[in-house]
C-alpha cells in the first residue's frame, strides 16, 4: 500500500478519529445511511480516506471471494470493536503513515473476516449435526432390519393371524429366540387418552406388556418372557395403560 496525504483542511477530523474511522465501514457498506452521505461528503475532499476505502474493499472483496454471502449484523459490531481496540501509539515512536495504515487494515480486516466465516462455522456444525442425526437414523434402521431378519431366519418361527375390529394383523414369533412381532398397517386411532396394549399368557395369567398407537405401519416388538407365554392379547387401555386387562378384548392368539 502507498502512503497518501490529507486533502487540506482534513486534518482537524482525523486527529478527532471519526470520518477516518469509517473508512472500513463504509468499505464494507456498513453505515446507516446518514452516516454514509457524511462520509461521502467527507471522503471528497480527503486523500486519506479515499486510499484507505480503497484498500479495505479490495482486500474485502478477497474476503467475499472465499465465503460469498451477505455481510451479517454483527460485521459492524466487530470492525467498531477492532477500531476502538486500537492502542494509540506513543508520541515518541516515530511510525510512517504507511505502517500505521497497514496494521490498521490487518485488524479492521480480521474482525470483518471473522464476522464473515463464524456464520460459516456455526452453519457447519449445525450441517454435521444433520449429519450426525442423519446416521444416527440410519444406524436404527439397520439395527431393526437385522433384528427382523434374524427373527424370520429363526428355525421354529410361526405367524399368527390376528384381526383387530377389522383390521388384520400378523404375530410373528420365535420361541426359541424368544422373540415376537406384531405387524399392523392402517390401525385405527384408540381414542383421546387410550391406547393399545399387548398383553402375554402365562398359565392363563396375563402380563402387561407393550403399549403403542395407532398407525399405517405399526410394528412393535413384544417384551418379556415369549419362550413360556401360551398365547398374546390386545386391549384398548387408558393412557399409561392397565395392570389388567380392560375387557373385550381386541383380539388374540395363541402361540
Amino acid at each position: 500500500m502507498s502512503s497518501h496525504n490529507h486533502s487540506p483542511g482534513s486534518g482537524g477530523f482525523h486527529d478527532a478519529g471519526s470520518p477516518h474511522d469509517l473508512a472500513p465501514l463504509y468499505a464494507v457498506d456498513a453505515l446507516d445511511p446518514q452516516e454514509r452521505a457524511d462520509f461521502e461528503q467527507h471522503l471528497a475532499g480527503c486523500a486519506q480516506c479515499r486510499a484507505e476505502v480503497e484498500d479495505y474493499s479490495e482486500v474485502g472483496a478477497s474476503l467475499a471471494a472465499g465465503a460469498a454471502q451477505e455481510a451479517p449484523p454483527e460485521l459492524r459490531t466487530a470492525v467498531l470493536s477492532a477500531i476502538s481496540g486500537t492502542r494509540p501509539l506513543p508520541a515518541e515512536e516515530v511510525t510512517s503513515l504507511q505502517d500505521r495504515r497497514r496494521r490498521r487494515t490487518r485488524t479492521v480486516l480480521a474482525a470483518a473476516a471473522a464476522a464473515v466465516l463464524v456464520p460459516g462455522i456455526a452453519l457447519g456444525g449445525w450441517a454435521l449435526g444433520v449429519q450426525s442425526e442423519q446416521r444416527e437414523q440410519e444406524q436404527i434402521a439397520a439395527a431393526e432390519q437385522g433384528r427382523e431378519n434374524r427373527l424370520l431366519s429363526a428355525p421354529d418361527v410361526t405367524t399368527r393371524q390376528l384381526d383387530v375390529n377389522g383390521v388384520p394383523a400378523t404375530l410373528v414369533v420365535s420361541r426359541d429366540a424368544d422373540s415376537a412381532l406384531f405387524v399392523a398397517g392402517d390401525l385405527p386411532d384408540p381414542g383421546e387418552g387410550r391406547e393399545y396394549q399387548l398383553w402375554l399368557l402365562e398359565e392363563e395369567t396375563p402380563i402387561p406388556n407393550v403399549r403403542f398407537d395407532g398407525g399405517d405401519d405399526v410394528r412393535i416388538w413384544l417384551s418379556g418372557n415369549v419362550t413360556d407365554a401360551g398365547a398374546v392379547a390386545m386391549t384398548v387401555e387408558p393412557e399409561g395403560g392397565s395392570e389388567t386387562p380392560t375387557l373385550p378384548l381386541l383380539a388374540s392368539a395363541e402361540l
